[in-house]
């Protein structure tokens, strides 16, 4: 937020911290929200938060939208339930991307895409992990149907209830 404000971090600043938030999300495993007696954990929520602003920044090119849509979306199909609104901060980078322009159709193809992969999940994992994954996925694409409610992106609004009635 203060560069888009200031611009005082270089090109290559903003490589190196794009780079290192993609490989901490994919690093991390701590997904609790908030932790009784010792207060909020929430890597998840923050790192969605931080990716917002990164999103944001108009030194982020196009050709950078797609790792982060990947990223963010791997965090959706995790065996652990998520229960503090991780699914609504993770949505939020995810139509800034929209918003600077980021095709529909990649996350159309993600949505089509979804049973699938949950498909696989349900013969790689136990069965509690697995429906903790359907969990979050239906979660995520609830939240999802209610953020686009207000918008014009119908194809996409389409794309996420048939997804829905799908998984």
């Amino acid at each position: 937020y203060q560069d888009r404000q200031q611009r005082f971090l270089s090109e290559t600043d903003l490589e190196r911290l794009k780079a290192k938030l993609l490989a901490y999300l994919e690093c991390e495993i701590d997904t609790r929200g908030y932790v009784t007696g010792k207060g909020w954990a929430h890597s998840i929520a923050h790192v969605a938060d931080t990716f917002d602003e990164l999103v944001l920044h108009p030194e982020l090119d196009e050709t950078e939208f797609s790792d982060v849509l990947e990223a963010l979306w791997s965090k959706v199909m995790i065996p652990t339930i998520y229960v503090h609104d991780e699914d609504e901060r993770i949505l939020n980078p995810i139509f800034g991307l929209l918003d600077r322009g980021m095709d529909e159709q990649e996350l159309i193809v993600l949505l089509e895409n979804l049973p699938a992969r949950l498909s696989v999940y349900k013969q790689e994992l136990e069965s509690e992990q697995y429906w903790q994954v359907v969990h979050n996925v239906k979660t995520f694409l609830k939240s999802f149907l209610v953020k686009l409610h207000d918008t014009d992106r119908h194809t996409l609004q389409t794309a996420v209830l048939l997804t829905l009635k799908n998984v």
